[in-house]
C-alpha cells in the first residue's frame, strides 16, 4: 500500500506543481457553485425567517472554518492526494478509507456536479430557452458531459482555465453585493417589501437541517486536499489556501445571501430554487436578472469542472491501493475516473431532484469530513516516516474537536426531525459494507 503511495507521490514531485494562487481558486469554486444561490430559498421555507436563515449562514460559516484548520493539520500531516480516502485509510482503518472512498466517489463528486449541473439548467433556461421537444435534463447532462470531455483532453489547461474563471466569477459577485447595498442600504429590510412569512417553522430540529443544508455549500472548503500531491510545498499551501479560500467565500455567502433576503418578499422566495435571480429582478428590473443568470451559469460550470478535476484522484488513490481495478491506475486511469463520475453523474441528473440532493449530500459528505478530522486526535501510523511525522498544534486540535461535535450535533438534531434525509446516507454505508468483502483481499 505504501509503495503505491511513494510512487504516485515521486511521479508527481517531478511535474509542476499547483500554486497557492490555484488552490486558493479551487477552493472558492468548490465552494461557490451552486448551493449558495439555490439553499436560502429552501432554507427560508423551513425557517420561515430572514433572520434565522442568516444565522444558520452564520454557524454554517464558523463550522466551515473550523473543518478548514482541521484539514490543513491533515494535510500538514500527510500532504498525498486522496483526500478523506487517503486519511481514513492510513489513520484509522482500510474500510473507512473505502467507505470514504464510496461517499467521495458517488455523494462527493459524482453528486455534486449533478447538483451544480442541475442548478445550472435551472438558471439557464430561462437565457437559452429550447425545444419543448428536448428531455427536461437535457442543459444539465450537456454540463456533466462538457465538464468531463475537458478534463479528459486537457486537465492542466483546464486547472488554469478555472483559475480565470474563478476569479471573473468573484469580481461578478462582489460587483452584485455592492450593487445590493447601494440600493437597499446596509440594514433592515427594503421599503415597501415586506418579509411576507411568519416564523411558523423555527424550532431546533429544523434550524439544524438548514444548517445541514447549508454544510453542503461549504463543503467545497476541502477541496485543494484532493490534489495536495501535486502542490508545490503542500505542508505550507495547502493549508494557507483552505483556510483562505474558506474565509473568503464565508464573507461573501454572507453578504450575498443578506441582499438576496432583504432584496424581495419572503413568500416570493420561500421554496424556490432560483432565489439569485429571484432577488436580482427585483433589485434591478430584467436586465439585472439576466446579468445574474449569466454570472450563475458560469459558476456553476466552473464549480463542475473543478470538481471533476478534483474527484477522479480519489479513484487513482483507490486503485493504487487495490481497492478499484488497476485500469483506474496512472494518468490513464485519471481520465478513465472522470468518465465514471460522469456516469454517475449522469444518472443522478435524471433521477432526483435539487432538494433531494441537498439533503443527501449536506449530511453524507458533513459526516464523513467529520469522521475524518477527528482522526487528528489518532496517533500517526508507524509506516509514516519518522522524519514526516508531526504533532498537531493545540489551536488545529481545537478546530477539529468544534467542527466534529458541531458536525455531529446538528446530524443527530436533523435525523430527529426528519429521519428521511438520512436515507440516501444509508445507502450510501450499504452499498460500501457490501461490496468491501469483495475488494478487502486485494487491499
Amino acid at each position: 500500500m505504501n509503495s503505491a503511495v511513494k510512487k504516485y507521490a515521486g511521479m508527481n514531485q517531478a511535474a509542476r506543481g499547483y500554486g497557492l494562487l490555484t488552490l486558493f481558486a479551487l477552493v472558492v469554486t468548490g465552494m461557490i457553485g451552486s448551493g449558495v444561490f439555490t439553499t436560502s430559498g429552501f432554507a427560508l421555507e423551513s425557517l420561515g425567517s430572514r433572520q434565522a436563515v442568516l444565522a444558520a449562514w452564520v454557524v454554517g460559516g464558523l463550522i466551515a472554518v473550523a473543518g478548514a484548520v482541521a484539514y490543513g493539520g491533515l494535510a500538514s500531516r500527510l500532504p498525498q492526494s486522496g483526500g478523506e480516502y487517503l486519511y481514513l485509510s492510513r489513520l484509522l482503518h482500510p474500510f473507512a478509507g473505502f467507505l470514504a472512498g464510496v461517499v467521495s466517489l458517488t455523494a462527493g463528486f459524482s453528486g455534486g456536479i449533478a447538483f451544480a449541473a442541475l442548478t445550472c439548467q435551472e438558471y439557464a433556461t430561462a437565457i437559452m430557452p429550447l425545444p419543448s421537444w428536448l428531455p427536461d435534463q437535457t442543459v444539465a447532462t450537456v454540463v456533466v458531459l462538457l465538464a468531463c470531455l475537458i478534463h479528459v483532453e486537457a486537465g492542466r489547461l483546464a486547472a488554469g482555465l478555472n483559475t480565470v474563471i474563478v476569479l471573473v466569477k468573484v469580481l461578478l459577485i462582489a460587483g452584485l453585493i455592492l450593487w445590493g447595498y447601494r440600493t437597499l442600504g446596509w440594514s433592515g429590510p427594503s421599503d415597501g417589501q415586506p418579509l411576507g412569512l411568519k416564523p411558523t417553522g423555527l424550532s431546533l430540529g429544523s434550524f439544524a437541517m438548514t444548517v445541514v443544508w447549508i454544510m453542503f455549500s461549504y463543503t467545497g472548503f476541502n477541496e485543494a486536499v484532493y490534489v495536495a500531491a501535486e502542490a508545490r510545498a503542500p505542508r505550507r499551501a495547502v493549508p494557507l489556501a483552505l483556510l483562505l479560500g474558506t474565509v473568503v467565500t464565508t464573507l461573501l455567502y454572507l453578504a450575498l445571501n443578506d441582499i438576496f433576503l432583504r432584496s424581495a418578499p419572503a413568500d416570493e422566495l420561500a421554496g424556490k430554487p432560483e432565489v439569485a435571480a429571484i432577488a436580482a429582478g427585483i433589485l434591478g428590473g430584467p436586465q439585472l436578472e439576466w446579468w445574474m443568470r449569466v454570472a450563475i451559469v458560469l459558476s456553476t460550470l466552473s464549480a463542475a469542472a473543478g470538481m471533476t478535476m478534483a474527484g477522479s484522484r480519489v479513484a487513482v488513490a483507490m486503485a493504487d491501493d487495490r481497492l478499484l481495478p488497476t485500469w483506474f491506475s496512472g494518468q490513464p486511469g485519471r481520465r478513465r475516473a472522470v468518465l465514471l463520475q460522469a456516469g454517475l453523474a449522469v444518472a443522478l441528473v435524471q433521477l432526483a431532484s435539487i432538494r433531494d440532493l441537498l439533503g443527501m449530500l449536506g449530511v453524507t459528505l458533513s459526516l464523513c469530513s467529520a469522521i475524518t478530522a477527528a482522526t487528528l486526535f489518532l496517533r500517526e501510523p508507524v509506516s509514516q516516516p519518522a522524519a514526516d511525522r508531526t504533532r498537531p498544534h493545540a489551536a488545529i486540535l481545537t478546530a477539529a474537536g468544534l467542527y466534529v461535535l458541531a458536525t455531529v450535533s446538528c446530524a443527530v438534531l436533523m435525523c430527529l426531525h426528519d429521519p428521511w434525509q438520512l436515507a440516501g446516507t444509508a445507502a450510501i454505508v450499504s452499498l460500501a459494507a457490501v461490496t468491501w468483502p469483495f475488494v478487502r483481499p486485494q487491499s
